[in-house]
């Protein structure tokens, strides 16, 4: 059994939410990566909001409140991880 690939794309269109949300702060040639350090961008609470706004809106998921953690904007993996695991549970809201 293989491991999981240590991948560093992104999914495009989280790519495209993410700069979008962080224009200004991140470079349209700065490379973004699964572990790429979020917070060394200086993202700040009103980042955090109209990124929450955009991916649940792009990919059709409601984040709880109790995930929401500066925590979660560490990384685009781990951001990666809270939305997709969204994305697969069943619609229960």
């Amino acid at each position: 059994m293989s491991e999981q690939p240590t991948a560093t794309t992104l999914n495009p269109e989280f790519e495209a939410v993410l700069r979008e949300c962080l224009a200004g702060l991140v470079g349209p040639d700065e490379p973004l990566q699964e572990s790429t350090d979020l917070t060394a961008f200086g993202i700040d609470s009103l980042t955090v909001v109209r990124l929450l706004v955009a991916l649940e809106e792009t990919f059709g998921v409601t984040i709880p409140d109790e995930v929401i953690t500066f925590e979660i904007f560490s990384s685009p993996g781990v951001l990666w991880n809270v939305l997709s695991g969204l994305m697969e549970e069943p619609d229960e809201r």
